[in-house]
């Protein structure tokens, strides 16, 4: 039997890479932020898409900064996640000796706090045509497994980080009518570690003294990337009472062609198919089509809305091409589309405070048999509070709570019979994960 054992970097791995290079848009869960307005988390992010509350929401419809003056605003959300994996298994493939790998069934928080800067200021060129610039981080977050991890051959190390500077544009066409643009430069970089079972590929070939779990090595990725993309919104007010907003982030194409494979412990038997080298992936990621609404109910009291539709169903496949010549790597995705919704409130206590409150479901887009151990999601429950102080009309400071309930994630990998299978050498693994989220972030707004 003649194998070409494939890079155990694969599916769970690039993918994060490559989803990274998605533009900005009504962020749904998996691996992306929402978390990129202080302000907009007090109310769940109800009603961004129709303008928010300041010129943060033009991250979601740059038509919003029509609805605003000249404004600055410097803002941070810390994200504090748990997850935290439960009753976890991992056997060899069913051709090898049914002998679980060695390893604790559960593992502590993987999941470290990421702070997320933003930053946004724009400036009117005329009475209805304004300029804006955003800087944001998108996509961040790092999952670190202990070294005897039970599925370490799946993940080991996710580190991701990105940054969006992004001029945008908005033009008020009529009293009741917005229109706005951006365009987004994108930085993304990525390390991405597991270890390899060479033992198992060894037993594989008929090499002696070789079995699954006896010669491990580490195969670690990293990558950068300047990626881009855009976006357009609208904002119509049929009344002064009412805001409604349409906005959309396009389909990105992801060509990540400089990433580098580094192994570390390699048996010399292998030393001449696992080298060190380049490895690329070229794929599309979804468009995502995201509403809003803010209705003033009386000079006090407003009510908010939205609801974002992102097309994941088109991440079909990721296809992994190595320098080396190594066989392609093609792994079957088959995530689902998502939806996140949210309503909120906005009660205008007075002159100086403002008080928010919000709730929001947000799917994941993975099935059990999709989930991995560097996505460890789950379909979401946001609860939201938050609110404004203004100490004079140039100066506010907006802050926010959040707590986030994540459904427990059945991961359930399978290593299939062959070794065409991505995770033929990598083994199965189950378990069950146990998530929950806490968000604080605070803002500080400057009118001028």
């Amino acid at each position: 039997m003649t194998l070409r054992p494939r890079l155990p970097i694969t599916s769970a791995a690039l993918a994060l890479i490559a989803a990274t290079a998605l533009a900005p848009r009504a962020q749904a869960s998996g691996f992306s932020l929402r978390e990129q307005s202080p302000s907009a988390l007090g109310s769940a992010f109800a009603g961004v898409s129709a303008g928010g509350t300041d010129i943060s929401a033009m991250f979601w419809n740059p038509a919003a900064m029509s609805l605003y003056g000249n404004q600055f605003i410097l803002g941070s959300s810390l994200i504090i996640p748990s997850a935290e994996i439960a009753n976890a298994k991992a056997m060899p493939a069913p051709m090898f000796p049914q002998t679980p790998f060695a390893g604790p069934g559960a593992s502590p928080n993987s999941v470290n706090p990421v702070p997320l800067p933003a930053i946004y200021g724009t400036w009117g060129v005329s009475e209805d045509f304004r300029l804006g610039l955003s800087i944001n981080v998108p996509y961040g977050m790092v999952v670190q497994y202990n070294q005897d991890f039970v599925g370490r051959y799946h993940a080991l190390r996710t580190s991701l980080k990105t940054v969006d500077v992004s001029p945008n544009f908005s033009y008020r066409v009529t009293p009741e009518w917005s229109v706005g643009g951006a365009f987004i430069a994108r930085m993304v970089k990525a390390e991405l570690t597991n270890y390899v079972d060479f033992g198992a590929i060894g037993q594989a070939l008929g090499l002696p003294g070789y079995a699954p779990g006896n010669h491990d090595a580490v195969a670690a990725l990293e990558g950068d990337k300047w990626v881009y993309g855009f976006k357009v919104g609208t904002i119509v007010q049929p009344v002064p009472e009412l805001r409604l907003g349409l906005a959309y982030s396009g389909k990105t194409t992801v060509d990540l062609n400089n990433g580098k494979v580094k192994y570390t412990g390699v048996p010399a038997a292998f030393a001449s198919k696992f080298v060190d080298g380049g490895a690329g992936v070229a794929l599309d990621l979804p468009d995502t089509v995201s509403a809003g609404l803010h209705w003033d109910l009386t000079k006090e009291f407003a009510v908010q809305g939205e609801i974002a539709k992102t097309s994941w169903s088109k991440f079909k496949e990721l296809r992994v091409k190595f320098a080396s010549g190594q066989a392609d790597s093609v792994v079957d995705e088959s995530w689902k589309d998502t939806t996140y919704f949210s309503v909120g409130g906005v009660w205008k206590y007075n002159n100086e405070l403002t008080l928010r409150f919000g709730y929001a479901h947000d799917q994941a887009p993975m099935d059990d048999f999709h989930r991995t151990p560097r996505v460890p999601d789950g379909d979401r429950n946001w609860f939201s509070v938050g609110t404004s102080y203004a100490f004079s009309k140039q100066l506010s400071v907006d802050f926010a709570l959040t707590h986030i309930q994540v459904k427990d994630g059945t991961i359930n990998l399978q290593s299939g019979t062959t070794p065409a299978d991505p995770n033929f050498f990598r083994g199965t693994l189950t378990g069950t994960f146990k998530n929950k989220v806490d968000i604080v972030a605070i803002q500080a707004r400057y009118n001028w």
